[in-house]
């Protein structure tokens, strides 16, 4: 509840996943819309929504729509190249999870390795700065002080414009990272 977390509202509530029926992910979804009109959250998501069918249904039915897709960001989802493209189309903010733990080959490849080095970045950081670059936001599970200040540093660094990486070292990024062109 509110009062146990001490606070009056919730910046963002997120569904877990789609129910196996839409008429379910839609009953849900109509609760927490309930939610924002109460002024108890500002804003609503939905993760595990790998179906851009799914996600394009939900987002027209909604009256309230989703402002985030949280997924996770891997092979076996074709990194969600349809979703993020409606998402960038219709406003919805990508984040992503298990960024970094699905893509510890790539961060091990000598190619990453040697822009983290040309660019005074770890491999983390890296694929951290290439998300932040696509428009995405990569969520950060660490517990390490020192991982989380390198996550903010790099943050902060392209807030203020500054631009990591060119067009062709993007492009090498998502070659190694194995993303399908479209």
């Amino acid at each position: 509840s509110l009062k146990n977390l001490k606070t009056a509202y919730l910046d963002s509530l997120v569904l877990h996943s789609p129910f196996r029926r839409m008429e379910d992910t839609l009953t849900a979804w109509r609760v927490m819309e309930s939610f924002v009109d109460d002024g108890k959250v500002r804003q609503l998501g939905i993760s595990n929504c790998y179906d851009v069918k799914v996600f394009k249904q939900l987002y027209d039915e909604a009256r309230i729509k989703p402002a985030v897709l949280q997924n996770r960001f891997y092979q076996d989802s074709h990194f969600d190249v349809e979703l993020r493209e409606f998402c960038a189309t219709v406003g919805v903010r990508y984040q992503s999870f298990w960024t970094l733990t699905a893509s510890r080959k790539a961060l091990k490849s000598d190619m990453i390795k040697e822009i983290a080095s040309e660019k005074n970045l770890t491999p983390q950081t890296v694929m951290y700065a290439f998300m932040l670059t696509l428009g995405h936001l990569p969520l950060s599970g660490t517990t390490s002080p020192v991982h989380m200040a390198e996550d903010v540093a790099i943050m902060e660094r392209i807030q203020g414009g500054e631009v990591i990486f060119d067009e062709m070292e993007m492009q090498a990024i998502a070659t190694i990272l194995g993303i399908p062109e479209r």
